[in-house]
This record gives structure tokens, C-alpha cells and sequence, in this order.
């Protein structure tokens, strides 16, 4: 019987999504076919060595392989301090709302908000409303007008949210793509790739609704330790300003 959410499970459906068969796979990954069956059905937990060559074999970016070992093979964190809450504790809000950025706490991969503090609800407006990124920047109006390079950060959330969505609920990933599809960008962003040099950049151009300033902000993203927590903490930093009003899209 397949590991039908475990890792195995995730490397078979990125396997399929690639194109590539089981014979492929294993010289692309310099094991064999019976190793790479074990893996893909469940009946072998792939050693981390066995994980980076399957990773790189089917080009999984490195910013997301922590957290889908996280999510498929918990024990590999877990011994040490047991597992994570599943809710933000009244600590995680307090340092969520700590701090004076824009920040909000974001599961991943269904970009679903499970908190967010007030700045990031004044930079964002509408956004804890729609509870779900995808649908906020592909539904709601306020999207284009707040990001400046609105195509480019679209791109990158679906990129994220096709390569890791074979870790979320089936049902849950077709709800949120079936809402999304009444935009008439979804569909040609979830099926071409974004362009390698935006996935690094880090940061993005916010622009305030009230003054139309544009602020260039660097985004960090931040995996909750000790133990770990189902969602990133995601913080906006402002590293510099212009001068004077945009006028809006």
C-alpha cells in the first residue's frame, strides 16, 4: 500500500509532475530502481544523503526542502522536544505582534494566514479577511494596487504553492486553486515557471493605499524552532523609501 502523505507520497507526485519515470528518476538520482520504489511506496525511510539527491534530481528548490522534510518526515526534528503546537500559543502571538513590521504567521503550502499583526493587516488590507494569500492576491482588487510588481510576487506564490502542494489535503488544494481559477491569470501561472533570477530577489515593492509611497521591502521568512511549528513566520522589513506619490494602477 503507498504512504499516502509521506514523504514517498511527495516524491512521487513531483516525480509524475516532472515527467519523469521511475527509470529516469533513480540514474538522475544515482539510485536504484528497487530503492526508489521502497522510497516512493513507503516501505523505506530515504537516509537525508538519499533525500538531497532526489531533491536535486528533481529540482526542488532549496528554500522549501526543511519544511517538506518537516511535514513528511517529522521525526527526523521531533526526538529532542516533542511535537509543535498545532495553534499559535499566547507567546507565539505575543512575539507576532511584537514587532513593529509587517509580519504575519503563514501555513504553508496553502498560504493560509493563521495570524498576522497589525502592521501587516494595515499593508495588506483585506488580506486577514480572505484568511488565504492566494486568494487574497488573486481576488481581491487591493492586490494589484498594494504591490507594485504585482505579476512577478502572483508567480512566485503559485510556484510555491504547485511544487509543495503534494504535502497539503487533496481536497484543500483543489478548493483554494478552484476559487483562484476566477482570475484569468491563474491558470497561466500554475502552468509555466517563474523566471529563476525573481525567486532569490527577496524583496518587493509595497505601495500604501492611503499616501500611494512606495516602500522597497525585504522579505524574510523565518521556520519556528524548539519545537517546530506548522507555519513561517513571514516579516517585512522597509530598507529604503522613495520620494513622492505613485499614482495608482
Amino acid at each position: 500500500m503507498r504512504d499516502a502523505t509521506g514523504i514517498g507520497a511527495y516524491l512521487r507526485e513531483r516525480r509524475l509532475a516532472a515527467g519523469l519515470t521511475p527509470t529516469h528518476l533513480a540514474r538522475r538520482a544515482q539510485l536504484s530502481e528497487s530503492v526508489l520504489d521502497q522510497v516512493e511506496t513507503g516501505a523505506l525511510a530515504p537516509s537525508y544523503p538519499q533525500l538531497e539527491q532526489l531533491f536535486d534530481a528533481l529540482d526542488v528548490p532549496m528554500g522549501y526542502r526543511r519544511h517538506i522534510v518537516v511535514l513528511t518526515l517529522p521525526n527526523f526534528f521531533r526526538a529532542g522536544y516533542g511535537p509543535g503546537p498545532g495553534v499559535p500559543t499566547t507567546d507565539d502571538l505575543d512575539d507576532l505582534h511584537s514587532l513593529p513590521d509587517p509580519a504575519c504567521y503563514r501555513r504553508m503550502p496553502t498560504q493560509d494566514l493563521v495570524a498576522a499583526n497589525s502592521a501587516y493587516e494595515r499593508t495588506f488590507p483585506g488580506a486577514v479577511a480572505r484568511s488565504n494569500m492566494l486568494e487574497w492576491m488573486f481576488l481581491d482588487p487591493a492586490a494589484k494596487r498594494v504591490l507594485v510588481e504585482w505579476a512577478v510576487e502572483a508567480h512566485l506564490l503559485v510556484d510555491a504553492f504547485r511544487i509543495l502542494s503534494p504535502l497539503a489535503p487533496r481536497e484543500r488544494v483543489e478548493e483554494i486553486a478552484e476559487r483562484c481559477r476566477r482570475s484569468p491569470d491563474w491558470d497561466r501561472m500554475w502552468t509555466t515557471e517563474v523566471c529563476a533570477t525573481d525567486i532569490s530577489r527577496g524583496r518587493l515593492l509595497v505601495r500604501d493605499l492611503a499616501t500611494r509611497r512606495v516602500r522597497t521591502m525585504s522579505m524574510r521568512v523565518y521556520s519556528p524552532e524548539l519545537p517546530e511549528r506548522p507555519w513561517w513566520l513571514y516579516r517585512l522589513v522597509t530598507i529604503s523609501r522613495t520620494h513622492g506619490a505613485h499614482t495608482p494602477r
